[in-house]
């Protein structure tokens, strides 16, 4: 039997921060959705109760797994399943956030203003970037996409005009301390998404890549240091205040519209000028 009655959403990481606030969007806006996030047991249940009540407040069809989207038995039994459903996505989110934060180096004093802070910051660091720190930070937030991308492609499973997402930061061009491997992985993430946005196109498959600015999550909050990081992008942003997990859910609603078919192969800031600033 299909289900494909309203557009189809797939979101993967989609129970905190910024897949979360896509997931509420996207219900609100006339979206069934697939969900995909991998929690503890505690957070899972409070997940399917929220999910659960977002299915009875608009009237949607969801679908949701607590499994490991990397893994690709998953992405092959998501994709069976939906192929079975009759169901056709509209649109994809890669929102996972997984990776190495080390540093390659001790932190040595410098003259720079910041000196001290950083210094005291890193003070206590034992664990440097690995070659295999670098790879698992790749394969987790870029090329985990092209394989999702890939699957649902083989599998029939996108509708025409299906708009393919996923996110980057302005740390893909910049140097920050601790986050070299995640600056490779979302380097790599943005050109794996160009060769989709080309190679795909034939088949009506866009891909394009939205860089929030500096958001209050909890994969932030994993970064050491990130209060600084907080004061500095509130201090530099035109707005003066920091990236929403619905300013970027909001884009994320407005990339899934007809109106912006014409978009493909974009790297789109989402950050109210900061990465101009």
């Amino acid at each position: 039997m299909s289900l494909q009655k309203n557009p189809w959403a797939l979101i993967l990481g989609g129970s905190s921060g910024m897949g979360w606030a896509s997931v509420q969007k996207l219900a609100r806006d006339g979206f069934n959705l697939v969900v995909l996030y991998r929690e503890r047991k505690q957070q899972a249940r409070e997940t399917e109760l929220h999910l659960q009540e977002l299915k009875q407040q608009y009237n949607r069809t969801i679908i949701s797994f607590n499994k490991d989207a990397l893994s690709n038995e998953v992405v092959q039994a998501v994709a069976g399943k939906l192929k079975n459903e009759g169901i056709r996505l509209s649109l994809l989110l890669h929102s996972i956030a997984k990776g190495n934060l080390k540093l390659m180096v001790p932190v040595k004093k410098s003259d720079t203003r910041f000196a001290e802070k950083i210094s005291a910051i890193f003070e206590d660091e034992k664990y440097f970037l690995e070659e295999q720190d670098f790879q698992l930070t790749i394969q987790a937030m870029a090329l985990s996409y092209y394989n999702w991308v890939k699957v649902l492609h083989d599998s029939n499973c996108l509708a025409q005009e299906a708009m393919m997402l996923a996110l980057t930061s302005e740390g893909s061009s910049r140097a920050w301390r601790n986050y070299a491997a995640v600056s490779a992985a979302k380097a790599s993430l943005e050109a794996i998404s160009r060769s989709i946005a080309l190679e795909f196109a034939p088949y009506g498959i866009r891909s394009n890549i939205l860089q929030p600015g500096v958001t209050d999550t909890r994969a932030l909050r994993f970064i050491k240091g990130h209060e600084l990081i907080r004061a500095r992008s509130e201090e530099r942003n035109p707005f003066g205040r920091l990236t929403t997990p619905d300013d970027v859910a909001n884009v994320v609603y407005l990339m899934s519209r007809k109106e912006a078919l014409w978009i493909n192969g974009a790297v789109i800031p989402v950050d109210g000028g900061e990465s101009v600033a």
